[in-house]
């Protein structure tokens, strides 16, 4: 099944999706060291998705903090695309214009209206 999510991400494209599917350690390992920076380190166990409605993400050193998936769950919307006040100060900082998510979730957003 394709799962899409808040920020318009198609997680079945999301390397982090798939490796966490496939159970592929190596991809994580390669994961953890392309993600990791001179601030933030992370292990090939924390290269785990499910996406962002899973649960578990909340304590996710990966995504447990994003600020889209926290925003959006608390406004129960779907995806930002359906939220009344898309594109909103944080997918304007975050998302590129013509990025494909912003493009995605703009197409939502029109459809809305």
């Amino acid at each position: 099944m394709n799962y899409m999510a808040y920020c318009g991400l198609l997680c079945h494209e999301c390397p982090l999706y798939i490796a966490t599917k496939n159970k592929d350690l190596q991809a994580k390992e390669k994961l953890a060291i392309e993600c990791s920076t001179e601030n933030t380190t992370f292990t090939a166990d924390d290269m785990t998705c499910e996406g962002c409605f899973w649960d578990k993400n909340d304590s996710s050193k990966m995504c447990g903090d994003c600020e889209i998936r926290e925003c959006a769950k608390g406004k129960t919307v779907d995806n930002c695309g359906v939220c009344s006040e898309y594109p909103c100060e944080i997918i304007e900082r975050r998302l590129p214009i013509n990025s494909e998510n912003r493009v995605r979730l703009d197409k939502i957003s029109q459809c809305r209206r």
